[in-house]
């Protein structure tokens, strides 16, 4: 039998707030349809992901929506056995992993559809988007093949 360590009760936290996406809209419709867009500097070319309105590079205001490729390979990946407040009707243990889609950008998501033992870095993933039970949007990973970078 082992003895309980000295501990404090932690303090439930809740923090909420609405998200304006006045400016972002089209990256939340295409999500909804599965579809993962970044945006595009019209002056500069440079992609940004998340989608930048304005670009920090050259400070102008001229971006259009890019459809990002739906695949890519994982660069980084950390499976989590302890869910946050706000995560613990998800069963456990999930994946929150990153992927460098082809064309050059990273995007965070969930890594689905694999065992811990099989995760590798470099795997070719698919990169996708749902809707998860409670409604929220997240982009998804799920292996692609065998090919390994």
């Amino acid at each position: 039998m082992s003895k309980e360590a000295p501990h404090i009760p932690s303090r439930p936290l809740t923090y909420a707030h609405k998200i304006p996406i006045s400016k972002t809209g089209v990256f939340w419709e295409k999500l909804k349809l599965g579809e993962v867009y970044a945006t595009k500097c019209r002056k500069c070319g440079k992609l940004y992901y998340p989608p930048q309105v304005d670009c920090p590079r050259c400070l102008t205001s001229e971006a259009e929506w890019v459809k990002l490729s739906g695949e890519g390979r994982l660069f980084s990946y950390t499976w989590v056995y302890y869910q946050p407040q706000g995560f613990t009707q998800y069963q456990k243990p999930y994946a929150i992993a990153v992927a460098e889609v082809d064309g050059g950008v990273k995007v965070m998501g969930w890594l689905e559809g694999v065992k811990p033992e099989e995760v590798k870095i470099g795997m070719r993933v698919a990169v996708s988007a749902k809707t998860l039970p409670d409604g929220y949007l997240v982009i998804v990973f799920s292996p692609k093949g065998d090919e390994y970078g």
